[in-house]
């Protein structure tokens, strides 16, 4: 009976476990062990004794140690993949041979893990039930400010001004201001004066859906109140506290003047014309989450009707009425034991509610979900990685398709005249090495357009193929209607982590041109008629990682894209590890760096003096696909972009909210909020644009707080804001950071009469654009020159302050 056994093992074995393998593993030997010595293991290699399941079940197709006899070496699979997945595997190929008792399959899954020499949580895919190393314990944000009272929702009927009557739910109330929640299900916003009540206006109003705004993906708002010509009244408005979530990722959408804010686990719904809580929703965070969404990452939620939607860290998708903040279902994504997390705001298309996963090192298999917003029930699901034997496995040769990763964490885009849902992928994994994955990996780091209604895929395009850098391509997919080559098109417009910025016919994929968007790419040497990168092994990287998640724009005004960059380069390295989690519980795999050479580390140094790092904020003329200006963002370098008809970008920076001239890049005005404490971080998110009653706001998230902004009265002083003000003083160690350069003094002496040093220091314009921020200067603000004070002030900002092409 047992040699009936093996025999019958080896030969499920041969066909399964060792499938895939790349030529020259060690999947591919028969009891050679010799690869296995030249490579270090991270854990110590254990072979099972004689009396071990391994030894009396599988030892004599296998080997000893697993590297092959009579069939092939397993070391490889097991490496790869987890102990449910190798019952799963035994179970499938000796369904009739090797019956295992529950205790024996663990006792056998144990014997199999120590022969591979690999991190021990690999058993649980890394899943250790906390995060970071073993031991660790997460970290809990920031609660020590103080407890805001929260108004008790009341019955009540209250008595207008003008003698009508309004009876429903009183949901918050200050000394000013009230919201009530009349019977037939509409908020009424009031002003309050004791016991006199007037109802505000909702309409002229501007609602912000979704994440984006609206499902275009561009982060454009056609609200032109707040301007060049009146954003020096902009000021602080109000703001909510969420000590309970210091990382604040998330948007805020609004509609009919109520904001729905996301935090860690929890929802917050508010007036949006004074920040009072009208009610909350808050669940259990749940430990061990390895990702972004273990430490509060969360982007935000969407609205529909009387619904609105959000994801929890554990991958679950939340529906709530959004008026009484009932919840309505609750459905899960996948299994966070399993690796999945989730942190995407969802995206509504038609009746359904999309969304994705966020677990881009955790070795889940990546998805893109479609749920019924009425009932929760699952319509579709498209994985981004396609099942072994499935079209699209032959791109990963190897054992690492099956937690090949491809993630979808950060919200995609719609075409109602399509109907095609468009979402960018993450990595896949492990992330830096592709010893086990040789091959494009379809359909990681790429963007996919797939049926709203079905989720069939229609088309898609690989932005890098094969990735081994951590290049997510899950930045926004902008989708816009202009003129190319003399035509009207459907566009697609995305900025990618691997420095380039595409642009792509949506309706059918087709590439039409990759320009860089970094200062300088060293990965390709340009693109094959198909759109596919020549790729090149340099041995100095460029970029190393040049934007991620933060949220870019397209203006229609400007005819420019605004993005995030940061122009880092390092010496490349190459993957080749055992281990897909290396000495953690995360699957970066591990690499081999190499030694750069002295001639490699003088060139680096100097291509670092050359494009110093940033982050700017960066305009693209679309037409060309050039750099039209620069503006390093300072503080503000984990913020995306806001554009608006105002002719303004937003951005965070400087303690709170900045306002840039969207077609020069020119600081008008920043409000400091006290946000400048974080090294950077306070900062996460992106700023939206509304308007309620007339009155348009901005809202951007700080450290554990909501900030919204909008017009002070006309000549009434605003400590908190400053714009580039008037004979403000520049430091000793700001005037020193100047190039040294003949102009420094007198462009000095003009510039600071108006701004301090280290606002306009910052810009990088082209000479047309500088000579614009001049004349403006002059006709606006009334800045006198003479014409060689003139020439020579532009001559220092032009050479000196200007874009390096």
């Amino acid at each position: 009976m047992k040699t009936i056994v093996l025999a019958l093992c080896c030969g499920a074995a041969a066909a399964v476990l060792a499938q895939q393998a790349p030529p020259g593993s060690d999947a591919q030997g028969r009891g050679d062990q010799r690869s296995q010595r030249r490579r270090q293991a991270s854990w110590p290699v254990v072979i099972p004794g004689p009396d071990s399941i391994y030894s009396k079940r599988c030892a004599s197709c296998h080997g000893d140690a697993g590297a092959g006899a009579a069939a092939g070496s397993i070391l490889p699979y097991v490496r790869y993949h987890t102990d449910k997945d190798l019952a799963q595997r035994i179970a499938t190929a000796h369904s009739s041979a090797l019956q295992l008792t529950a205790e024996e399959q663990r006792a056998l899954a144990k014997d199999l893990r120590g022969m591979t020499g690999t991190n021990p949580s690999m058993a649980t895919g890394g899943y250790i039930g906390v995060r970071g190393g073993f031991g660790a314990t997460r970290i809990e944000p920031p609660t020590a400010v103080p407890d805001k009272p929260v108004f008790t929702p009341i019955q009540v009927s209250l008595k207008l001004a003008d003698g009508k009557s309004l009876s429903g739910k009183l949901m918050a109330q200050t000394d000013t201001d009230a919201t009530l929640l009349a019977g037939n299900g509409r908020f009424h916003l009031l002003s309050r004066q004791g016991d006199v009540y007037r109802e505000k206006p909702i309409a002229p109003k501007a609602d912000w859906l979704d994440n984006h705004g609206d499902k275009t993906g561009n982060r454009y708002s056609r609200l032109e109140q707040i301007h060049a010509g009146n954003v020096q009244r902009l000021a602080k408005a109000w703001e909510f506290l969420i000590p309970t979530s210091a990382r604040l990722q998330a948007t805020p959408v609004v509609v009919d003047g109520i904001m729905y804010m996301v935090g860690w686990n929890e929802i917050y719904a508010l007036d949006a014309t004074t920040g009072e809580q009208l009610w909350n929703y808050s669940e259990a965070r749940h430990d061990g989450i390895l990702g972004e969404a273990g430490s509060g990452a969360n982007k935000g939620a969407t609205i529909s009707g009387d619904r609105v939607f959000m994801v929890t860290d554990h991958a679950h998708v939340l529906a709530f009425n959004r008026k009484t903040g009932t919840k309505l279902w609750d459905a899960e994504i996948g299994d966070y034991r399993e690796g999945y997390s989730s942190t995407v705001a969802p995206l509504v298309v038609g009746n359904l509610v999309v969304t994705g996963v966020s677990c881009g090192e955790e070795g889940c298999r990546g998805l893109l979900d479609a749920y019924e917003m009425a009932t929760g029930k699952r319509a579709w699901r498209f994985y981004t990685i396609p099942a072994r034997g499935d079209p699209g496995s032959e791109t990963w040769i190897g054992q690492a398709l099956e937690h090949g990763c491809g993630t979808t964490w950060v919200t995609g885009s719609y075409d109602p005249s399509l109907d095609l849902v468009y979402w960018g992928t993450g990595n896949p994994c492990p992330d830096l090495d592709g010893s086990e994955r040789n091959g494009d990996n379809l359909y990681t780091s790429s963007v996919v357009a797939v049926n709203a209604k079905t989720g069939n895929l229609k088309w898609y395009y690989q932005f890098t193929p094969h990735d081994t850098h951590d290049w997510d391509s899950t930045q926004q997919m902008a989708l816009v209607d202009e003129m190319w080559e003399g035509q009207p098109r459907k566009l697609l417009l995305h900025v990618d982590k691997n420095g380039m910025f595409y642009v792509l016919d949506r309706t059918n994929g087709k590439f039409l041109r990759a320009t860089p968007f970094a200062s300088m790419v060293t990965w390709n040497s340009g693109f094959d008629k198909n759109g596919h990168p020549v790729l090149t092994q340099p041995d100095i990287l460029c970029p190393t990682s040049a934007v991620n998640w933060t949220d870019a724009a397209y203006s229609p005004l400007t005819k420019l894209f605004y993005g995030r960059v940061s122009d880092n380069c390092g010496v490349a390295y190459a993957g080749g590890g055992l281990d897909p989690l290396g000495a953690g519980s995360r699957w970066f795999g591990t690499v081999n760096r190499r030694e750069p050479s002295p001639a490699t580390t003088q060139r680096l140094t100097e291509i670092r003096a050359k494009y110093p790092l940033g982050p700017y904020m960066r305009a693209i003329d679309l037409a060309t696909g050039r750099k039209v200006w620069d503006y390093n963002m300072g503080s503000g370098r984990s913020t995306g972009v806001l554009a608006t008809a105002g002719n303004l970008l937003f951005i965070g920076g400087q303690g709170g909210i900045v306002a840039l001239d969207a077609k020069t890049g020119e600081n008008l005005w920043h409000v400091d909020v006290g946000q400048n404490r974080c090294d950077g971080v306070c900062l996460e998110a992106s700023a939206m644009t509304y308007m309620v009653g007339g009155k348009q706001y901005l809202a951007m998230t700080g450290y554990g707080v909501l900030i919204a902004y909008s017009l002070g009265e006309e000549g009434r002083a605003v400590p908190t804001a400053g714009r580039p003000r008037l004979t403000a003083p520049s430091s000793p160690d700001e005037l020193a950071l100047l190039p040294n350069a003949p102009g420094k003094e007198v462009t000095v002496r003009v510039c600071t009469s108006c701004h301090r040093a280290e606002i306009w220091s910052h810009s990088r314009l082209s000479q047309t654009a500088w000579d614009e921020v001049m004349r403006r200067m002059m006709t606006v603000r009334g800045m006198t020159l003479t014409a060689n004070e003139y020439e020579t002030v532009l001559d220092y900002l032009s050479n000196h302050l200007g874009l390096k092409q």
